[in-house]
């Protein structure tokens, strides 16, 4: 698995991010980096310079799915625009929210669907976040609408341990585990604090590790929000730590 690190619309920080990470997590789009003030040459050239790939966070304030089929169609025309600026910059991967306003999930599964088709005509995978903690759909209703649409899954593990607990991290995954290509990986409280390091916060790892062992996705973002390298580079340590499998070294599992 590779593990990289999320800076969110600030692609200034590329250059000071450790080369201990393989990937870096980019917010493209409106509302976080607007697509006119991206350079993809460049950006492309940043991250070859300092050997990352990149995975692309879509934009998620407009939901994907409404009761106005021309709007849908609109998100879905924009979308694809970000999708072929991730494309550029050679990502593989693209997180989107599967927000919906006023409609059931027989019409998002649809625009998962379509979705998911547009990013395959880039050559990404599209997947899904678990955002059920945050206000968006729950863990289980999520997960079937993603088999319903053949769709991959995001599992944002903060969230989903304040929404469900280690037993419901680990229904979900009995359940749709299959389905989860990307990872979301930060600490968190009980109280509301989210997006904090790994091992500072309420969220049992040393449980869940062996079972996203088992799920074996294909990456994970560190998504602690800071741009202290120390806080960054100590998160990933403690998640490899609690991810290998018994009996074997991090750095036998070390991707990084």
């Amino acid at each position: 698995m590779d593990i990289g690190v999320s800076v969110g619309p600030y692609v200034d920080r590329i250059d000071a991010l450790p080369d201990s990470f393989s990937f870096v997590e980019l917010a493209i789009g409106e509302g976080e980096r607007p697509l006119a003030v991206v350079d993809a040459d460049q950006l492309a050239d940043d991250l070859t310079a300092h050997g990352f790939g990149a995975v692309v966070h879509l934009p998620y304030r407009q939901p994907l799915a409404t009761p106005v089929e021309r709007i849908d169609m609109a998100t879905q025309e924009y979308l694809a625009e970000v999708l072929e600026t991730a494309a550029a910059i050679d990502a593989t991967t693209a997180v989107a929210h599967p927000r919906t306003r006023g409609v059931g999930d027989d019409t998002l599964i649809q625009r998962m669907t379509q979705l998911s088709d547009r990013g395959a005509a880039n050559d990404i995978t599209v997947c899904f976040e678990t955002l059920g903690y945050a206000g968006g759909l729950s863990l289980d209703r999520v997960g079937a609408a993603a088999a319903k649409a053949d769709a991959a899954i995001c599992l944002d593990v903060g969230y989903a341990y304040l929404e469900a607990g280690t037993d419901g991290i680990a229904s979900f995954i009995a359940s749709y585990g299959d389905l989860v290509e990307h990872l979301h990986v930060h600490g968190a409280r009980h109280r509301g604090d989210t997006h904090i390091s790994v091992g500072s916060g309420d969220v049992d790892y040393s449980s869940i590790g062996p079972l996203l062992h088992d799920v074996a996705p294909t990456t994970a973002t560190i998504e602690v929000f800071t741009d202290n390298a120390t806080y960054l580079t100590a998160s990933a340590e403690r998640f490899e730590a609690v991810y290998a499998e018994p009996g074997e070294s991090t750095t036998d599992t070390e991707s990084t």
